[in-house]
């Protein structure tokens, strides 16, 4: 199943980027179809056999995992904006693009690119997984799951409002199924938890949480988009 997930969260993100292009092209929403494509982009660089061309062409020193983590944190600064307007959430709004927001994203970007310049990355390797015990890896580890859990945290709060209340049904279970995957990124925190005989659950929380944001903000936009159909409500 573990081997199953990234390809399968890869295509639900395919699918609803490509479901997402006729709206784009009539210049509705392209920030949804940005999200979509973002969110495709970073499952197929962290899938082992594209990461690996990827990175052969780059010049086979990891520096596709630097590009990843650096899309990853353009995903959840989009994500974490476009999902607190859309639930009306000023608190999260000014978490994610204040300054405290802002200087955490900052901060977090210029510590990575620091730390892994720092590293002897050559030889390519998903998941960095060929370094062994490289001085510096847990922490350039820990960075890449921190922008996302800060961005976690400030949406749960509006998003549970969304969950709790008088809304379609289907907007209530995307909200929670969304809400089910930013729980999941806020668990990954505590990774370094983790024994090695149970490695397994690491990329099995990260697929399970971008495959449950991926459906749950697609979810959203369904209901949204239904609630707009003449002759509705």
């Amino acid at each position: 199943m573990t081997a199953v997930l990234p390809w399968l969260t890869l295509c639900v993100c395919v699918a609803m980027t490509a479901v997402r292009v006729p709206s784009a092209i009539r210049g509705q929403n392209r920030t949804m179809f940005l999200l979509f494509a973002l969110l495709s982009a970073d499952i197929l660089l962290s899938i082992r056999e594209p990461y690996l061309a990827i990175d052969a062409v780059l010049g086979g020193f990891n520096l596709a995992n630097l590009l990843l983590r650096f899309m990853l944190y353009g995903t959840f600064l989009l994500l974490g904006a476009k999902t607190a307007a859309a639930f009306g959430s000023p608190a999260g709004l000014r978490a994610i693009l204040g300054p405290a927001g802002i200087t955490a994203l900052l901060l977090v970007a210029v510590l990575t690119a620091w730390i892994f310049f720092s590293m002897d990355t050559r030889g390519s390797s998903a998941g960095l997984s060929g370094l062994g015990r490289e001085p510096g890896l847990e922490s350039y580890a820990a960075l890449g799951r921190l922008y996302p859990g800060y961005v976690a945290a400030c949406l749960l709060p509006g998003i549970w409002q969304a969950i709790r209340g008088a809304g379609p049904a289907l907007l209530r279970f995307a909200s929670g199924t969304l809400f089910l995957g930013l729980c999941l990124l806020l668990l990954s925190q505590g990774f370094p938890l983790i024994p090695e005989s149970a490695s397994w659950l690491r990329p099995a929380i990260n697929y399970s949480a971008a495959l449950a944001c991926a459906l749950g903000m697609g979810g959203i936009w369904l209901s949204k988009s239904l609630a707009r159909r003449p002759g509705r409500g």
